[in-house]
C-alpha cells in the first residue's frame, strides 16, 4: 500500500521525462523540415545573379596594379534589399540609475525624480559588483555577483562593473548594469609623455563602405566631413577573426595556430595592446553580443584579462538582464541598447584618460552582423556619439579609427556583383590630432597619399608600432609575419602595390576584374566539381566531419574569369571566380587558378573559400571552427544529438 505512491510518482516522472524527450524530437524534426524548406527557396530568390555584368565607371582607387570599382550604393541590384527599419526602444522610461564622475570620485546615483515613474510604492535599491570567476575552467564565460548592498541616493564605487536592483515590497521594478573606468595605480617616478599619442578604435562588424552610407546616413555624413577615409582598404580574410588579428598581432590564421597555440588560450599571442601596456599605456577591450565575440566564438578566449579594462564580464552581465532580440541579435540588453553600451564605454574611456596615453578597442556586433538593414536603428546614436563635443575634445591627443572588418557576408545580397564587392571592402575613417601635421609633416604627407592607395589590416599593425616609436625612440619594432612587406599608413605605400604585395589572397582581392561567363560552360562545371571536392575533403579530414552531409553539385550559380596572366610556374593561367550551389542546399564561393591544354586541366584553389548562405541553423551539430563553415548537419547527427540527451536523462529516469 505504502509502496504505491513512490512507484506511481516514479512512473509519473518517467512519463514526464519521456514526454520532454518526444517533444524535443518533434521540435528538432520540425526545425529541420523548416530549414530544408527555407533552403530550397534560395534557388528562387530576388537576387540578381553575379552573371549580370555591371558597367564599372568610377573607382575608389586607380593605381597601376589596383583599380577598385566604386559601385553606386543604391544601384538597381542592391535597392531591392533595402528596407525601412523601425525605431526600437529598450525602455519606456529614462534610466533610474547612473554613474557620475566629479572631482575624482566615481559614484553610483539614483535619479530620485523617476522613482514615482517606476513604482507608486516605496522603492529601495542595492548594488553588486560583477566579477570574473578566475578559478573556473571556462573563466572567460563565467561571472559572479557579490552580495547586494542597499544604498540611499549615492554610493562611491571601487570596482568598474556594477549591477543594480531596485524593488518595492512586491517585486523588482528596475535592474541594470553599469560600467565605468576607475583610476589605475600608477608606478612611481613616471610622468606622462606628451609626445605619446593615444589610440582609440571603435568598430562595427560587417559594415562595408557602401552600407554605412545606405543605413547610417547621418553617421556617414559626419565621418566624411570630419575624418579621413582610406578608400582602398581591403580585407585579408574570411571573417572578423583573421581581419582583427592581422591588426592586433600581424599574423595570419595559419601562423596564429603555429605561434600562439591558438587552440588553447589566446594569452599566448603577443597582441599590440601588450606592446602599448609595456610602454605604460592604459589599455581596454570591449565587445558586445558575447556569444559571437571575436575571441570566444568557437575559440578559447583569454585565461587572464588581456587589458587593464576588460569589459567582457560587464557584457556577460548585461545579457543576463531582459533581452530583446531583433533579427536574431541582442539589440536590447536590459533597458539599454547593447551597441549603445559599447559607445558609452568608449566615450567614458576616452574622456577618463584624455590626459594619459591609452589604447582602446571597442567593438560592436549587435546591430550589424545578421541583417544588412539593421544598422539604421543605430544611426542617430552613433552620430550623437561621434559628434559629442566632450568626446571630440577628449581626442585632442588621440589617433581615432572608426572602422569595420568586412562587409555583409551572407544571404541573397551576396549573390550580386555589388554584394561580392562590398563584402571585401569594409569602411575605415581616421581622425588625427591637429598637432600631428606640425610634429610629423612627412608622415602626414604620406598618410594623405595613402588615402588613395591599396591598404590592408596588416598596415594598421605597423601603424600602431609607428605610434609607439613616436613616443619612445627606444621602442623595438616587430615584423608582422603575416605581411613582412606591409607598412605603416604614415609611410608611403608604393603606387604599384598589388594584392600579392599586400598579402591579400586572390579570392579576397578587389583589384582584379572578372568578366562573367556562362556558368553552364563545360570547363566551368569541371571547376565547380573541383570546388565541391575540396569542400567534401575538408569535412571528411576531421573526425567530427561524420556529422556533416556529403555534398553533391546542384549547379554553378555564377562564374567569372580574369584576363590571362603568367603564374610563378611560368604557365599562362586564368583566375575563375565561382559560386556553386549544392545538395543539401549550401552556397560556396571560391577563386581557382586554372589552365586547360590538350584535354588536360590544372586547378589550384587560391586563398580562402567562403560560404555565402546563412548557415547557422544547419551547423548546430558541430563546434569545430575549421569545418563549421562547410558543414550541413545530417539527420543521423540529429538522432545522435537526441541520443546524447537520452543518455543524460537516463540517470533520472
Amino acid at each position: 500500500m505504502y509502496l504505491m505512491v513512490p512507484i506511481f510518482r516514479c512512473l509519473q516522472r518517467k512519463l514526464f521525462l519521456w514526454g520532454i524527450l518526444i517533444f524535443a524530437t518533434l521540435l528538432y524534426t520540425i526545425n529541420i523540415i523548416v530549414i530544408i524548406t527555407e533552403d530550397e527557396d534560395i534557388t528562387s530568390n530576388k537576387a540578381n545573379k553575379l552573371s549580370d555584368n555591371l558597367q564599372e565607371i568610377n573607382y575608389l582607387i586607380n593605381t597601376s596594379n589596383c583599380r577598385i570599382p566604386e559601385d553606386d550604393p543604391f544601384n538597381d541590384e542592391i535597392i531591392v534589399f533595402l528596407e525601412n527599419e523601425v525605431t526600437l526602444t529598450c525602455s519606456k522610461y529614462d534610466l533610474l540609475t547612473y554613474i557620475d564622475k566629479t572631482n575624482g570620485a566615481v559614484t553610483l546615483n539614483i535619479n530620485k525624480s523617476l522613482l514615482g515613474v517606476y513604482s507608486s510604492l516605496p522603492v529601495q535599491c542595492c548594488y553588486s559588483y560583477i566579477k570574473r570567476i578566475s578559478y573556473e575552467i571556462d573563466d572567460d564565460n563565467e561571472i559572479e555577483f557579490t552580495d547586494c548592498i542597499v544604498f540611499e541616493d549615492t554610493v562611491n564605487l571601487t570596482f568598474p562593473y556594477i549591477r543594480v536592483n531596485c524593488y518595492n515590497f512586491l517585486t523588482s521594478v528596475y535592474t541594470n548594469v553599469h560600467a565605468t573606468t576607475l583610476p589605475l595605480v600608477k608606478e612611481t617616478n613616471t610622468s606622462p609623455n606628451k609626445n605619446k599619442f593615444s589610440v582609440l578604435l571603435v568598430g562595427i562588424d560587417s559594415m562595408s563602405k557602401s552600407n554605412i552610407r545606405r543605413t547610417m546616413p547621418r553617421t556617414y555624413q559626419f565621418a566624411e566631413e570630419h575624418f579621413f577615409k582610406l578608400r582602398g582598404y581591403n580585407k585579408i580574410g574570411l571573417n572578423t577573426f583573421p581581419n582583427l588579428m592581422a591588426i592586433l598581432t600581424g599574423y595570419n590564421c595559419d601562423q596564429l595556430d603555429q605561434i600562439c597555440n591558438n587552440s588553447v588560450r589566446l594569452n599566448t599571442c603577443h597582441f599590440i595592446w601588450d606592446h602599448f601596456r609595456e610602454s605604460k599605456y592604459v589599455t581596454a577591450f570591449a565587445e558586445d553580443e558575447c556569444i559571437l565575440s571575436t575571441f570566444n566564438y568557437h575559440r578559447p578566449g583569454f585565461s587572464v584579462e588581456p587589458t587593464d579594462f576588460y569589459y567582457r564580464p560587464y557584457f556577460l552581465a548585461s545579457e543576463t538582464l531582459k533581452v530583446q532580440k531583433f533579427k536574431s541579435m541582442t539589440f536590447c540588453a536590459g533597458p539599454e541598447i547593447s551597441g549603445q553600451r559599447i559607445l558609452n564605454a568608449a566615450k567614458d574611456f576616452a574622456i577618463s584618460f584624455k590626459d594619459e596615453p591609452s589604447f582602446g578597442l571597442f567593438w560592436t556586433n549587435s546591430f550589424s552582423h545578421d541583417d544588412i538593414n539593421m544598422a539604421a536603428a543605430m544611426d542617430v546614436p552613433t552620430f550623437k556619439f561621434l559628434s559629442d563635443p566632450h568626446f571630440m575634445s577628449a581626442l585632442d591627443n588621440t589617433i581615432f579609427i572608426f572602422f569595420s572588418d568586412h562587409g555583409f557576408r551572407f544571404g541573397d545580397i551576396r549573390f550580386t556583383h555589388s554584394g561580392w564587392l562590398e563584402e571585401r571592402l569594409p569602411f575605415i575613417y581616421i581622425r588625427l590630432p591637429k598637432k600631428f601635421e606640425k610634429l610629423y609633416p612627412d608622415k602626414y604627407k604620406n598618410f594623405l597619399t595613402n588615402i588613395e592607395r591599396l591598404t590592408v589590416p596588416y598596415d594598421l599593425f605597423y601603424t600602431f608600432q609607428d605610434i609607439l616609436e613616436m613616443g619612445d625612440s627606444n621602442y623595438k619594432k616587430y615584423i608582422g609575419k603575416g605581411c613582412p612587406e606591409c607598412l605603416s599608413i604614415f609611410s608611403e605605400v608604393p603606387e604599384n602595390r598589388s594584392c600579392e604585395d599586400a598579402h591579400i589572397d586572390s579570392h579576397w582581392c578587389t583589384c582584379e576584374k572578372h568578366t562573367y561567363i556562362d556558368p553552364n560552360d563545360h570547363n566551368v562545371r569541371l571547376i565547380g566539381q573541383f570546388i565541391l571536392g575540396t569542400v567534401n575533403k575538408r569535412i571528411k579530414h576531421k573526425a567530427v566531419g561524420s556529422l556533416c552531409s556529403t555534398y553533391s553539385l546542384r549547379r554553378v550559380r555564377s562564374a567569372g574569369i580574369s584576363k590571362p596572366y603568367v603564374n610563378h610556374q611560368n604557365e599562362t593561367v586564368n583566375h575563375y571566380l565561382l559560386t556553386i550551389e549544392t545538395n543539401p542546399t549550401a552556397m560556396f564561393e571560391a577563386t581557382v587558378e586554372a589552365s586547360f591544354k590538350n584535354g588536360k586541366h590544372y586547378f589550384q584553389l587560391l586563398g580562402g573559400m567562403g560560404r555565402v548562405d546563412m548557415y547557422r541553423k544547419v551547423t548546430w551539430c558541430i563546434d569545430d571552427n575549421d569545418i563549421k563553415p562547410y558543414c550541413y548537419c545530417t539527420t543521423t547527427s540529429l538522432f545522435g544529438y537526441l541520443k546524447n540527451i537520452i543518455y543524460k536523462l537516463l540517470p533520472f529516469i
